[in-house]
């Protein structure tokens, strides 16, 4: 499978103060740090919106930020509890990452910032958790400034009705110099009555040339390395930044190989094939994006793209190959098949069924090439 680096866990149970305790401070979260808004990137919309509702005064009482993971939502609610409580701003707006607010933001014990996620293991939030920040913004923020609670991933309030009904009188009466910023991958999973109660705002996936910029720059990638990590990431820099490049090229290299023995070998071998990637789905899921991956690019090297648009800059030569060859049909129809497929196993489909079919669908398309 795509082996992730280690990293940090983001999960924090926040703890309320009790009536008696109004002076006691948070358990900060572990993502602690200081964010600004110039490091958000490939977010400017986002931003300048953010930044002019706040020096006009005119911020809601509670935002969504809707988006894929890794594009930035976390970093934007940290930067805009920063920009809030600083007591130099800058003249547009952003913190200034030295004044007492600042540097708490940075240690991750400002009193003011809480994150609100699922207890590790767990996929909801308790209705324990709600409660207590209900009975915390009964008091105003312990700097002054804005207390600023983040609620992240927001689905899993879909998972507890009840800490969802709970929330929603927060919600509907915030208290003064409250914000509440909750985080979402989309609407869908989302209850109606909570939306409804939220600005909304779009995070976009990141482009591939910035995500590849960041990861020569910061991991030290070699140009083709991230190229290859930059179109399995889905526009997520934090995805991006989480796969193993060495592992990650590994496994194309052993789909190449499987798509190259389905297209030669027999139908019994075909079916052993479907049986073994069968046992796991990681693996499966991870066989169809990087199979659909090789035959973009193919594509792409048929009609003469660029060179920098595609994913396997350290294949180069035999995608040149692979063009001379010209059977952008049967391509065409086996990206097809591998989406097709994808979209089966999503709708929980018999898998070892499906990939039968899809490797008999290969397997019939054939190759004029070797694919290694």
């Amino acid at each position: 499978m795509l082996k992730p680096i280690a990293a940090g866990k983001n999960i924090y149970n926040m703890a309320a103060p009790k009536k008696d305790q109004t002076t006691a401070s948070p358990t900060p979260p572990p993502e602690s740090g200081l964010k600004f808004f110039r490091e958000i990137l490939g977010q400017d919309w986002v931003v300048s919106h953010l930044k002019a509702a706040m020096l006009a005064g005119r911020l809601a009482h509670a935002y969504l930020f809707l988006g894929p993971g890794g594009v930035g939502k976390a970093s934007t609610a940290r930067a805009l509890a920063a920009a809030l409580n600083c007591a130099q701003p800058g003249a547009d707006g952003d913190a200034c990452g030295t004044c007492p607010s600042c540097r708490r933001m940075a240690a991750g014990t400002h009193p003011d910032f809480l994150v609100i996620s699922p207890l590790e293991g767990k996929t909801q939030i308790h209705i324990d958790v709600i409660r207590e920040l209900r009975r915390l913004t009964e008091y105003p923020p312990l700097g002054g400034g804005w207390r600023v609670v983040v609620i992240k991933p927001a689905e899993a309030l879909t998972a507890n009705i009840v800490a969802a009904n709970a929330l929603l009188k927060t919600l509907e009466e915030p208290p003064p110099q409250h914000l509440l910023v909750l985080t979402a991958r989309g609407e869908v999973d989302l209850l109606p009555t909570i939306v409804s109660r939220c600005h909304k705002l779009a995070f976009a996936p990141l482009p591939s040339a910035l995500i590849i910029r960041e990861l020569e720059s910061r991991r030290s990638l070699s140009r083709s390395q991230a190229a290859l990590v930059a179109a399995l990431s889905g526009g997520s820099l934090g995805r991006a930044l989480a796969l193993d490049p060495e592992e990650l090229v590994r496994q194309r290299d052993q789909v190449l190989s499987d798509l190259d023995h389905i297209n030669r070998g027999a139908t019994s071998l075909v079916l052993e094939w479907a049986q073994r990637l069968t046992k796991n789905r990681t693996d499966l899921d991870n066989f169809l994006l990087l199979a659909q991956l090789w035959y973009r690019d193919l594509l792409l090297a048929h009609f003469q793209a660029p060179a920098g648009l595609l994913a396997h800059q350290d294949l180069l030569p035999l995608l040149s190959q692979a063009r001379a060859g010209s059977a952008p049909a049967a391509w065409f129809a086996n990206f097809a098949a591998l989406g097709e497929a994808q979209r089966h196993l999503q709708a929980n489909l018999n898998p070892e069924l499906t990939l039968d079919i899809l490797g008999l669908r290969l397997q019939r398309q054939g190759t004029p090439h070797d694919y290694r």
